[in-house]
């Protein structure tokens, strides 16, 4: 059986934790990496000395010309959707990093390409196989809870303001919503089987952010969130209660709590 021969399209820090993984299947062999920083991808996999590896400074010179099984999307947020694009029409399997995307026109893009090109795409939301969220899943598809009517789901980032292309807009699209407050939504509503947000009333901020006492290595460059919060109705009678920070103090860092009319969790 041959192996799946996979590409890295983005070398930076998240791409590492990729690697490692690919490189702990024995199935799976890393034949190329792209990076739009002329000589990173070539350093990020002599790194791991990966020499018979090809590194390229364009996605679509990798994929024309490695033509991979698969692909890892890794660059930053705002080219999360042309990236993918281009891979499904290569006909490749795609691993695309959260955030999916940034606007809904993109996320309808991706998926209208999906579908034409009949390959794999699946978005990094590796805490669903988490055990601990899987039993939580379990719980609430169990009906054990009863009806669940309100969850209240948040958290903020331990190491504080991040820097590089999380803060800067044309390039991350949003800030702490997108970085971990994915994530904060996907957990409650993975867990209810993504019934239909109805409405949304919902508020961001910057003020810590673009604090030089609070940020002073990076305030002259924000220009994303810090803090977002939303109350969501979902059908079903379910409101979500939304919070995320990168910078406030907050009590929980990611739990999530559901009340149901016979018992909370």
């Amino acid at each position: 059986m041959s192996k799946l021969r996979v590409a890295i399209i983005g070398t930076g820090g998240i791409a590492h934790a990729h690697m490692d993984s690919y490189l702990n299947i024995p199935e799976v062999e890393v034949v190329a990496g792209a990076d739009i920083v002329p000589d990173k991808a070539r350093e990020f996999l002599d790194a791991y000395e990966l020499k018979n590896a090809n590194a390229y400074e364009s996605a679509a010179e990798l994929l024309s010309k490695e033509k991979p099984d698969a692909v890892s999307i890794c660059t930053y947020n705002s080219t999360h959707a042309e990236c993918t694009i281009l891979a499904l029409n290569a006909g490749c399997d795609v691993l695309l990093e959260k955030p999916m995307c940034i606007t809904m026109d993109e996320a309808y893009a991706i998926l209208d390409a999906e579908k034409k090109s009949g390959k794999i795409l699946t978005i990094g939301f590796q805490p669903r196989y988490d055990p601990n969220m899987q039993k939580i899943r379990e719980v609430i598809q169990s009906g054990d809870l009863g009806h669940i009517y309100y969850v209240q789901t948040g958290g903020g980032r331990r190491r504080g303001i991040p820097g590089g292309t999380f803060i800067r807009k044309e390039l991350a699209g949003v800030g702490a919503l997108a970085d971990i407050g994915c994530y904060g939504l996907d957990m409650p509503l993975n867990a209810l089987n993504y019934p239909k947000p109805l409405t949304v009333s919902a508020s961001a901020f910057d003020y810590f952010g673009k604090s030089a006492l609070y940020n002073p290595n990076g305030y002259k460059d924000f220009t994303v969130d810090d803090f977002c919060v939303a109350m969501i109705r979902l059908e079903g009678g379910i409101t979500l209660d939304f919070r995320m920070s990168w910078a406030m103090h907050m009590d929980t860092t990611g739990a999530t709590f559901f009340l149901g009319d016979k018992a909370g969790l």
